[in-house]
Order: structure tokens, then C-alpha cells, then sequence
């Protein structure tokens, strides 16, 4: 069996799309995306769990936030690998 990764794309989102994130449901996310910036489909599963939120929420979260970490790379935001 082998697990799918689950495409995770660098893009900023507006504000205004963003999901409303509770502080604890924060720290769930921010703790995941510093021990692992490409999760895969079953880790946003799980993720989407211990937050208490959806996976589609999770999904557009860890989209934005890996775009900001690229800026602060140094790197383009809206891409899908350091080559592009």
C-alpha cells in the first residue's frame, strides 16, 4: 500500500479565505507544519482530526502558510518546488 502525498501547493490566500482558526486549533497546525512541510493525504487526515477541523481547511491552511514560509526563504510564494 503506499501513501499518496497530498499535493500540498505553495499559494497565498486572501485573509478573507482563510479559515477561521481557533489559537489551540493553531498550534495543532503549526506544530505539524514544523515537523513536516509536505504532509500526505492520511497525515491530513489526521491533522484534520486532532484540530477539529476539516480536511479541506487543513489543506487550504498548510497551502498558505507553506507559501509565507517560502517568502521568508527568500524563495517565489506561489510555487511547487524550489526549481520553479
Amino acid at each position: 500500500m503506499s501513501v499518496s502525498n497530498a499535493n500540498i501547493q505553495a499559494q497565498l490566500t486572501p485573509s478573507t479565505r482563510l479559515p477561521k482558526i481557533k489559537e489551540d486549533q493553531e498550534r495543532v497546525l503549526q506544530s505539524n507544519f514544523s515537523s513536516n512541510r509536505n504532509p500526505t493525504d492520511l497525515d491530513l487526515t489526521l491533522i484534520a482530526a486532532e484540530a477539529g477541523l476539516s480536511e479541506e481547511d487543513v489543506k487550504l491552511w498548510y497551502q498558505h502558510r507553506l507559501a509565507c514560509w517560502r517568502q521568508q526563504q527568500g524563495l517565489p510564494a506561489n510555487s511547487r518546488s524550489i526549481m520553479d
